[in-house]
């Protein structure tokens, strides 16, 4: 999604290369100094074949004596020149890519809820990509052509002003079609980056979930949109590269109608005595000098083009109107934090909310609501799909901002002060475990590197996961997989709740976080977790009564509003939502039971 960008910001160039003006001045230069010498290279070999045409042999000698002095000059200004500039644009890349990805972390869930993976990829990849391009070598040949131009054309008109005039008279079409062809390519490359973005999403989702695919025998039809969405990217791409690749062919028939003109116009004039072949000689080498130069203003214009679309998609990204979550804290905090992690720090939080609703854009959403948990409470939030119940746990975890209401931790109002605070004391196991391409050990430690290994092993027993890592050929250094593919579902959830649990929290919520478990394994979890009711305040979302009745407390959401609340015993024992969903689930496992 796009946003609005500040019309009176800084030009998206200087915005890049600003804060590196040292690293600027070094390479502009070398790049002076490589331009001007380069210049001088034509005037000293025409100086020495007009020596040779006069016979004075020793002079000729001097002359290419320095020739070879300011070659040797502008080599090692063109090293120099190239190794501050690309440097200075592999240094602008890194920086962005660092913005934009503390930027997506510190982005709520709200900014989530309208982005796409596959876009963000495209942004923080490809579009930084044609800004570094732009920012390294097409800045460099800008300032080449700016530095070799003028000091070339100075000796061209020292030498003789009428063939100066008639050797660059085919350039003046230049600036024409490079203007044209410069709005062309500027548009397709925006089209160009939208098709990318579109074929990155596309990928991204049908690989994320290949298992679907297969599962539903839509094998085919993907391929076909995938085909569709591949040709148009490359019919923009062969576009573009035709764009791109015509600059320097212009370039090479405007320096060839040079040369012509040179050739008919110069050797007239030195027939006639008015110009000699030394001073030939000198334009032939200034024309050389010349050509990169004037074909590279093209290729830096197309260069530009793309960098400033890419900048552009960036800059909208950065503009999304979501508010960050507070920075974490410095080095010395976060390493107290992980000192105090595995031990209690405080009693539990004591939640409130009052008035709580929150939505989203379609309508839908939670609310309503007034709960609150007693510190070391325990509180279950039963209910349907779409009843309501992981949008309090966000809330409740500080992930999500309500819309409408008032949420207190410790009787004191959540804000963007507090909320570090809170997570530090936060253990979150949501449904959907989320787990890193590295070891299970890794996985596990997460929230508590420093965490000992007979920590480690009694979060794994509480969860079930004991067994299983012994069994795994390295234990807990086997490496899961991206997502954890080599587990499954349930084997995910229950590493999620032992990463949860092993932070020690003093708030934990587990938002349906047993649903892919089977019922002898989640009956031993919950047995064990027992243990932990009084020691941390609990929140935990379910749609399956005998886990709810772990707690102390239930509340039953229907379509995001508060239906019922109290204890287990005083819910069964009336007539109403949870009742209802106690009988009918006992009733389904008798009959389950009964046809065994």
């Amino acid at each position: 999604m796009a946003y609005s960008v500040d019309a009176k910001r800084a030009p998206w160039l200087w915005e890049l290369i600003s804060p590196y003006k040292k690293l600027l001045i070094l390479g502009l230069f070398a790049t002076v100094m490589c331009g001007l010498a380069a210049s001088w290279v034509p005037y000293w070999a025409g100086r020495a074949v007009k020596a040779i045409e006069d016979g004075a042999y020793s002079l000729s000698r001097q002359h290419l004596l320095w020739m070879l002095a300011v070659t040797l000059l502008a080599g090692v200004g063109r090293y120099y020149m190239r190794n501050i500039l690309i440097g200075l644009s592999r240094q602008i890349e890194r920086s962005q890519r660092e913005k934009i990805f503390d930027f997506l972390l510190t982005r709520p869930f709200s900014f989530y809820e309208r982005q796409t993976t596959g876009d963000l990829m495209s942004r923080i990849g490809d579009d930084v990509s044609t800004v570094r391009m732009a920012t390294g070598p097409g800045l460099m040949s800008l300032l080449q052509t700016a530095s070799i131009l003028p000091m070339t054309l100075i000796l061209m008109v020292h030498t003789d002003l009428r063939v100066t005039l008639a050797v660059l008279a085919p350039f003046a079409l230049l600036p024409v079609c490079y203007y044209f062809l410069g709005r062309w390519s500027h548009a397709n490359q925006q089209k160009l980056q939208l098709s990318n973005s579109a074929l990155n999403i596309f990928s991204h989702e049908t690989i994320s979930g290949e298992k679907v695919v297969q599962a539903f025998g839509i094998e085919k039809i993907r391929i076909e949109s995938f085909t569709a969405l591949s040709r148009q990217q490359a019919r923009l791409n062969v576009l573009q590269t035709a764009l791109f690749s015509s600059y320097g062919p212009i370039a090479a028939i405007m320096g060839g109608l040079s040369l012509i003109v040179l050739i008919w116009y110069g050797a007239s004039m030195v027939l006639s005595g008015r110009l000699g072949i030394g001073d030939l000689t000198a334009f032939a080498g200034y024309l050389t000098a010349l050509g990169w130069p004037v074909m590279s203003v093209g290729w830096a214009a197309n260069l530009f083009q793309r960098g400033k679309a890419g900048q552009m998609r960036i800059r909208q990204l950065l503009a999304a109107p979501d508010a960050a979550v507070p920075p974490p804290e410095d080095k010395e905090r976060q390493a107290a934090c992980i000192e105090d992690a595995g031990r209690e720090v405080g009693p539990p939080p004591e939640l409130q909310v009052i008035g709580l609703e929150v939505r989203f854009e379609s309508g839908r959403g939670l609310g309503p609501i007034s709960i609150s948990i007693p510190s070391g409470g325990s509180l279950a939030i039963v209910g349907g799909i779409g009843s309501g119940k992981t949008l309090l746990l966000q809330v409740l975890a500080g992930l999500r901002e309500p819309r409408i209401g008032v949420f207190n931790v410790n009787k004191l109002p959540m804000n963007n002060e507090r909320l570090r605070a809170h997570w530090e004391r936060l253990g979150w196991a949501p449904q959907e475990a989320v787990l890193f391409s590295g070891s299970l050990r890794e996985n596990l430690t997460l929230g508590n590197p420093a965490a000992p290994e007979e920590d480690l092993w009694e979060a794994a027993r509480v969860v079930c996961l004991d067994d299983l890592i012994k069994r795994l050929p390295d234990g807990l250094d086997t490496v899961v997989g991206e997502r954890g593919v080599v587990l499954s579902g349930g084997e995910r959830q229950r590493a999620a709740l032992a990463r949860a649990l092993l932070r020690k929290p003093g708030l934990l919520l587990m938002d349906d976080s047993l649903s892919a478990v089977d019922a002898e394994t989640e009956s031993r979890i919950l047995l064990n977790l027992r243990a932990y009711l009084g020691k941390t305040t609990l929140a935990l979302a379910t749609h399956r009564v005998f886990v709810a009745e772990l707690c102390r407390q239930i509340i039953v959401l229907d379509n995001g509003n508060l239906a019922q609340s109290g204890t287990p015993g005083e819910l069964a024992a009336v007539k109403g939502p949870y009742a209802k969903i106690r009988a009918l689930q006992q009733f389904t496992s008798q009959s389950f039971r009964g046809k065994q």
